[in-house]
């Protein structure tokens, strides 16, 4: 998951940003932008805020696959 990326297509825009802080004001709802709920504590603080600026500003990393071996 790609904390602030409400909309689930890989990037965090300004007005994805907008969303959160009016979550966190309690002025929308955290149906609005579940993925800013990075600990799904049922709110949005500061540190992830801070996390989705992050993700705006570098992208949203995806996870390296670890390779597994295989014996056979």
């Amino acid at each position: 998951m790609c904390v602030g990326d409400c909309n689930g297509n890989g990037s965090v825009t300004i007005d994805e940003l907008l969303t959160l802080v009016n979550i966190a004001l309690d002025a929308a709802p955290l149906p609005s932008c579940v993925a800013g709920n990075a600990n799904h504590d049922g709110q949005i603080t500061i540190d992830e805020i801070l996390a989705a600026v992050n993700n705006a500003l570098n992208g949203c990393l995806t996870p390296t696959p670890t390779p597994t071996l295989v014996h056979g």
